[in-house]
């Protein structure tokens, strides 16, 4: 069975196109991410390890025969998946990503400052191109385990544990009426990573907004039961509660590893703003999209300058 999910990657990737359609199905198959490193060969990292590219398709231990990329291969891939145009993408590039329809590529580089911090990147040295695949069904136990969703909950996961896959398929189930009523779901595409897939009929994408921005428009103009968004970092803390106190039902993932990652500072002061009654940690990235364990959580939802000791 071909795995279209990495295909519609490798189709973007200009020169490095037909090595990457060439490589075996299982190797595809269990890809994250396709990485380009500057001096060093490209590579598949997944849930077996790291696979390098090479003449004859891929081999999993490091070689320094390997050929690694130049600066002139890495300028032309970027070039490549900016459609030949840096400042069409300068936005995304100032937060280190590339959007490519469903998928991202993460940049590494120099970091250019300017009066109002980054605002651009020179000297890249790195490119990571997450693979991105839709698993329906695989938020399922969530809504089993008979937790609100529509309260709020939060996915913790590290990273490549399937956060923003089981997000999707979640958007979908309540967007289709899976397990209850339709509900109209308000989806925060912010690095367009969360669509591309069909979300069924009451789902509302809004795609490559900042993450309070989107909010915001969506609470005025789309009128959601539940909003759902990907990978809350400090900063939407205060988006949260505006969300929470607005009478909508929040959805969102953060980054968390462990068997308690309540312990986590942000995902504790996350769970303390009220907005997410219910906890669902992920097994992790040997296991893509397995919910670990949901809790139930209860806390004061109160402003976060009215609680005692803050």
């Amino acid at each position: 069975m071909t795995d279209h999910a990495f295909d519609a990657v490798a189709q973007k990737l200009g020169p490095y196109r037909e090595a990457l359609l060439a490589l075996p199905e299982p190797v595809k198959r269990q890809a994250f991410d396709i990485r380009f490193k500057l001096g060093q060969p490209p590579a598949l990292f997944g849930r077996e390890g790291v696979f390098f590219l090479s003449g004859g398709g891929a081999v999993r231990h490091f070689s320094r025969e390997l050929p690694g990329l130049n600066a002139a291969q890495m300028e032309e891939l970027l070039l490549h998946i900016c459609g030949y145009s840096i400042f069409s993408h300068e936005e995304e590039l100032r937060q280190g990503f590339v959007s490519l329809g469903a998928c991202r590529a993460g940049v590494c580089g120099t970091a250019v400052e300017g009066e109002r911090g980054v605002r651009g990147l020179r000297d890249v040295t790195s490119l990571v191109f997450r693979v991105p695949r839709d698993f329906p069904g695989c938020g399922d136990r969530l809504f089993q385990s008979g937790a609100d969703l529509a309260a709020g909950v939060l996915v913790a996961g590290e990273p490549s544990s399937g956060k923003t896959t089981l997000l999707r398929d979640i958007a979908r189930s309540l967007s289709l009426g899976r397990f209850g009523p339709c509900r109209r779901v308000a989806v925060l595409d912010c690095r367009g990573e969360l669509g591309g897939w069909d979300l069924g009929p009451c789902a509302d994408v809004l795609r490559g907004f900042p993450k309070a921005q989107a909010l915001d428009i969506a609470l005025r103009t789309l009128s959601p039961e539940i909003i759902l968004c990907d990978e809350l970092a400090p900063e939407d803390l205060d988006a949260v509660e505006r969300a929470m106190f607005a009478g909508v039902g929040l959805i969102a993932s953060v980054h968390a590893r462990g068997a308690s990652p309540q312990d986590r500072p942000l995902c504790r002061a996350l769970l303390e703003t009220g907005a997410f009654p219910t906890l669902a940690a992920l097994s992790g990235r040997a296991s893509p999209c397995q919910i670990a364990s949901v809790e139930a959580f209860r806390w004061e939802a109160l402003p976060r300058h009215m609680r005692a000791g803050t």
